[in-house]
């Protein structure tokens, strides 16, 4: 095992198995209560993927989702009540970019890990269960069709979008989802949970050769069919493909969304990302005397949000509220984006916030897993972007500043019905 170098005096190491698991062991010595996470990148994004640079395989939407449900819902026993019994509490989750599976516990950690290692690593689905699960997830895609944020979310993805897959809920539509077979689940499970793309952080105070042990005997026998998966986007203007569209949903108060879309160049994504939101913080919160002025007139709302997500090549900054003062909204919006305020003292005082809050967050057991686990997948040890986060400077926010300025914009209303 490699000891992982921070100056947070964490006590963290790094080993890859046999089977090629990159297995990261975060030790936490005196702790009872302990945690583990086992994800691998295949969400909701990951529709058209190659392998070996040959085989392009396309993948329905809703996939990576599906997939979860049935690994999670053994067709011979219920995995909660399984983690229930040994007092642990399971569940899992599917995002866009990734889908993890993680249990806490406050007791011994051997039974819980076994647990969680052996069913994520079984595919053993039958095609009664497939058919049997189609209806419990449309059932659950029509819900959020019925929830008014989700809607508004989904439907300036795609005003925002020609082709890119954020065009589809992570569920899948009603359509994919009937369509889905158990190859179609067969062949994702293949090309995504071969351990060499899967990673596992465990957070306990427990022996760390015991835990290693527990590893290396739950993965002993699993395929070591090392394929190389590529992840394939389709080509995605730069242009927004709807400037403006108009939507009915079930509330009281208007909803409303305006993005901006711009080209990327091949910078460090996640340092990039933070510099962004440090930006829109400093002109678009309490911050800002004009933003509290906007608030008060009733122009911007307690719903009033805004968040950043950069891609291979493109981003998008959004903005959302709800109010009965559209046209203003947007006004306000342009006008404030054409004049960002940048202060120095600011800059200083929100990244001590924000860094102080990642700090904090190493103490929480259930959350330092998954968000390990995810900066793994970006490719980056989460001690380090820490580092990266607090060794940034003042002068860093005129390398992103320039994403501001040439954009293209689309705008999307929600009244009642």
């Amino acid at each position: 095992m490699k000891k992982i170098k921070n100056i947070f005096n964490e006590t963290a190491y790094h080993y890859v198995s046999e089977s090629g698991l990159n297995t990261y062991l975060i030790h936490r010595p005196g702790f009872k209560q302990s945690s583990a996470v086992y994800g691998t990148p295949f969400g909701a994004l990951n529709l058209s993927q190659t392998i070996n640079g040959e085989t392009q395989v396309e993948h329905k939407s809703g996939l990576a989702h599906f997939l979860e449900h049935k690994l999670f819902e053994d067709d011979a026993v219920d995995v909660l009540s399984l983690f229930a019994q040994i007092g642990a509490s399971g569940n899992a989750f599917t995002s866009y970019d990734q889908t993890m599976y993680y249990f806490n516990h406050n007791g011994p950690i051997a039974e819980p890990l076994k647990l969680l290692i052996n069913f994520v690593s079984q595919f053993d689905i039958s095609t009664v269960s497939v058919e049997k699960e189609k209806g419990i997830i449309v059932e659950e895609i029509k819900m959020y069709e019925q929830m008014p944020d989700m809607n508004l979310l989904m439907e300036t993805y795609r005003n925002v979008f020609h082709n890119y897959p954020f065009i589809y809920d992570i569920a899948g539509t009603e359509e994919s989802v009937n369509a889905t077979t158990l190859e179609d689940l067969e062949e994702a499970y293949r090309l995504n949970y071969a351990d060499h793309r899967m990673v596992l952080v465990i957070v306990s105070g427990e022996s760390l050769e015991d835990i290693k042990d527990i590893v290396d005997e739950a993965c002993k026998d699993h395929s070591k069919e090392d394929l190389n998966v590529q992840d394939v986007y389709p080509e995605e203007p730069t242009v927004v493909k709807h400037a403006h569209r108009e939507i009915k949903g079930d509330i009281t108060t208007p909803k409303m969304s305006y993005a901006f879309k711009f080209k990327y160049g091949q910078g460090n994504r996640l340092r990039d990302e933070f510099l962004l939101k440090i930006i829109l913080e400093m002109n678009f919160s309490e911050l800002n005397p004009e933003y509290q002025t906007l608030l008060d007139s009733g122009i911007f709302t307690n719903a009033f949000g805004f968040d950043v997500d950069l891609r291979d090549d493109l981003g998008v900054i959004y903005f959302f509220n709800e109010s009965n003062e559209f046209e203003k909204f947007i006004v306000a919006i342009d006008t404030m984006m054409a004049q960002l305020n940048l202060d120095e003292l600011l800059f200083t005082q929100l990244k001590k916030r924000y860094y102080g809050e990642m700090i904090f967050s190493l103490s929480n057991i259930s959350r330092i897993g998954i968000t390990f686990a995810r900066a793994h997948f970006d490719g980056i040890n989460y001690y380090d972007y820490l580092e990266m986060v607090n060794e940034l400077t003042y002068e860093d926010l005129d390398s992103v500043r320039s994403y501001f300025s040439d954009v293209s914009k689309t705008s999307l209303l929600m009244t009642p019905f």
